[in-house]
């Protein structure tokens, strides 16, 4: 059917809408309404020989897929609202000649949101169909220094016209300023009949009609003329008025997941990764780090399967967000994410963030592990058990405007988190093929105007999207029957045997291996016992070492995940390590700073695995959780700080690190000095410096390196020797 034929049906369509377009109705029963395979395709400005090939790879590669061939391309000729002023001619011929190709077997369809002029229109009216935003103009074509179209130019729009059965009068009045536009009635017999606009200098125009015809007073003469959306569709070039690119798909029955879409513009080079665990700060920044390698090796597509089990929420939105910028700019990157089993909470975050949703229906599914029945898009339940109200209520606002972005109704993600929330759907009384999903109260409170034609999900229960529900309801773009992923590769017409493995980055698998729980409790038990070794012997320096790595290895490994926490587990992981040393070497005894002290280091370690500050009985519960298994730990390494004090000094080659004492046998060397520190027991000096507890004490006219036994010995104060054990001297204050 041409545009023209058309013009009479939806003006009649659309009368109800003061002028908005409305396809015809498909089905009496909205919920029995498929949607048509289609796509939006953003034409850049100003048009060039390089994006119309791009554009045609883009076309070319949905129309010929042979698992869902596209059945409407809406080409946006004005991205964003903003202005088309295209002075070559040839692009825009270009562009033409691609659109021409794909009339047989496919609507397409020019969407201007903005000002279209200069040869801007031959592409626009190439299409079967035209629909245009208020506030936007179609032409001139002969004006701000586009020069009237010459023999050749004049040509491809007077083709154009035929083919798309256009009143050549109009289109000429867009270059033509000597054309007098009239409007005057069809001879009968004449086809189509009905209102003309017609040439009033044209007498073979004017031959057709009855009279001299009134003037348009929008197209004056001696002007060229440039159409608003109303005019243009009232002078038969537009089928209607849409504004966004929602109203589009609406219009035509598409999925909602155009209104996003990522068109690709060369033939697909794609990659696969599984996305598997709990999602948090690291995850984030992995999948980034692939999403960068992807971009590196040129490819455009990666088939991500979504196979995690929940996690934090706030990371799980940056994610998201994370993989909705892929999709921008020259070297952007279309995300599919498959679901084989579900996407629970946090990976439904995920899932939204993807350029395409496809979902299983698990007809297939063998694995004595695997649920039956269709994969499932958004379990809260684990959430919502969780957290307080306030906090569900930012994730679930959080939730609702990644949805809107994606152009899904808000009122699902309501459902997800209100299980007292009645979900219909309606349609338009006056509109059939008009359909929304609302609240039951909205509905009851708009009955006049929508009729329920049945309840998507009934109160009592929080909604699970199965993957055909979401597919019907436009969440997901496709379903299929397995769970084996090379069933979505054929979709986007990629082999199972083009799509390479992208791998998560060494770093990235490092860290998931050291945030083991067992690894992170053998790091530090390995750490405290280098520490307590470090600290029993001082000048070792291999257990101290050991122990800066084991902490900084748990630190970075946590810190990836931690988020907020990480700086207040850090403040308190240091503190404790300061109130312990300050036990050790300051203050007699053991007191409360190296119980304080042990305690902040142990909850510095178990906040360190936390997203966020507890703020539930099970969080806190966790926690104290984690505490305990880490006391523990350290009570394993004082225990092996005590084997290898015992057994270390007997290993061979190890036994060098540690100072050996005097043995007691008649063949046993005096070690040099032994003799003199000998002859200092029970003598008196001065100390020289502060006994920290080591320190220099003055025995007349000699300075000796001492330690006090055990309390904090001031400079200038007088000491005695009490013990000597080899040249270890012992002193206490007198």
């Amino acid at each position: 059917m041409t545009r023209s034929d058309r013009l009479p049906l939806l003006a009649a369509l659309a009368a109800a809408a003061g002028g908005l377009f409305s396809p015809p109705a498909r089905s009496q029963n909205a919920a029995d309404v498929r949607t048509t395979e289609g796509m939006i395709v953003a034409v850049p400005s100003p048009i060039t020989s390089e994006g119309v090939q791009r554009i045609k790879n883009q076309v070319e590669a949905r129309v010929n897929n042979p698992a869902r061939p596209v059945k409407t391309v809406v080409f946006e000729f004005t991205p964003g609202g903003k202005e088309a002023a295209n002075t070559s001619f040839g692009a825009c011929y270009e562009l033409m000649q691609v659109i021409d190709r794909f009339k047989a077997g496919t609507t397409t369809v020019a969407f201007v949101t903005g000002k279209a002029t200069g040869h801007t229109a031959l592409p626009v009216l190439a299409c079967r169909e035209l629909v245009m935003a208020r506030g936007a103009t179609l032409g001139p074509v002969a004006a701000d220094g586009v020069a009237a179209p010459g023999p050749a130019e004049l040509a491809a729009y007077d083709a154009i016209t035929k083919d798309r059965k256009l009143p050549a009068a109009v289109v000429r009045k867009f270059f033509d300023k000597d054309v007098r536009l009239v409007r005057a009635q069809a001879k009968p017999g004449v086809e189509p009949g009905g209102v003309q606009y017609v040439d009033a200098n044209n007498k073979a125009e004017m031959a057709r009609v009855v009279g001299g015809g009134e003037a348009v007073e929008f197209a004056p003469d001696g002007q060229v003329a440039a159409y608003s959306a109303d005019q243009a569709r009232q002078l038969g070039l537009a089928a209607g008025v849409l504004d966004t690119r929602a109203d589009v798909a609406e219009a035509y029955n598409l999925p909602p997941g155009v209104v996003v879409e990522t068109t690709l513009d060369r033939a697909p080079d794609a990659y696969k990764f599984t996305l598997t665990g709990d999602i948090d700060g690291g995850t984030r920044e992995a999948v980034g780090r692939i999403v960068r390698d992807v971009k590196r090796k040129k490819g455009n597509v990666l088939f991500l399967t979504i196979a995690a089990t929940g996690g934090d929420l706030s990371a799980a939105r940056g994610l998201a967000d994370d993989l909705r910028d892929a999709a921008q700019g020259e070297d952007g990157v279309l995300v599919v994410g498959f679901i084989p089993d579900g996407a629970p909470d946090a990976a439904a975050f995920v899932a939204l963030g993807c350029g395409d949703i496809v979902m299983s229906r698990r007809v297939d599914a063998t694995d004595p592990g695997t649920e039956p029945g269709e994969a499932t898009l958004g379990d809260f339940g684990g959430s919502i058990k969780g957290n307080k109200a306030g906090t569900l209520e930012a994730h679930r606002k959080s939730l609702r405007d990644l949805a809107e972005k994606r152009n899904v109704p808000p009122v699902l993600i309501d459902g997800l988190f209100d299980r007292d929330l009645e979900i219909v759907q309606v349609q338009n009384a006056a509109k059939r093929s008009q359909r929304r999903l609302m609240s039951r109260a909205e509905a009851d409170a708009e009955k006049d105007k929508w009729v329920v034609t049945r309840t998507v999900k009934p109160a009592g229960q929080y909604l699970k999207l199965t993957a055909s529900l979401a597919e019907e309801l436009g969440v997901a773009r496709f379903t299929v029957d397995g769970r084996d992923p090379a069933a979505v590769y054929g979709l986007y017409g990629v082999s199972p045997d083009k799509v390479k493995d992208v791998s998560a980055h060494w770093v990235d698998k490092f860290a998931e291996f050291l945030r083991n729980p067992a690894v992170t409790v053998i790091l530090i038990i390995v750490g405290f016992t280098g520490l307590i070794l470090e600290l029993k012997v001082p000048g070792l320096t291999v257990p101290g070492i050991v122990a800066a790595l084991c902490f900084i290895l748990v630190f970075w490994s946590q810190s990836r995940f931690s988020g907020e926490m990480f700086v207040l587990a850090l403040l308190l992981f240091l503190l404790g390590l300061a109130l312990l040393g300050l036990e050790i070497f300051v203050l007699p005894g053991f007191g409360a700073p190296g119980v304080v002290g042990i305690l902040c280091m142990l909850a510095g370690l178990g906040l360190l695995t936390f997203e966020k500050v507890p703020d539930t009985a099970d969080q806190w519960g966790m926690l104290g959780y984690r505490m305990v298994t880490y006391f523990g730990g350290v009570m394993g390494s004082v225990a092996l700080a005590f084997v290898i004090a015992r057994f270390l000094p007997n290993v061979p080659y190890a036994n060098r690190m540690v100072l050996m004492a005097p043995g007691d046998g008649p063949n046993t060397a005096a070690l040099p000095g032994v003799a003199e520190a000998a002859a200092l027991m029970g003598a008196i000096g001065t100390a020289n410096t502060p006994l920290r507890p080591a320190g220099v004490v003055r025995f007349a006219d000699r300075f000796v390196d001492v330690v006090s036994d055990g309390g904090f010995i001031g400079a200038g104060a007088r000491v005695q020797v009490v013990a000597v054990e080899g040249t270890r001297i012992v002193v206490k204050e007198v």
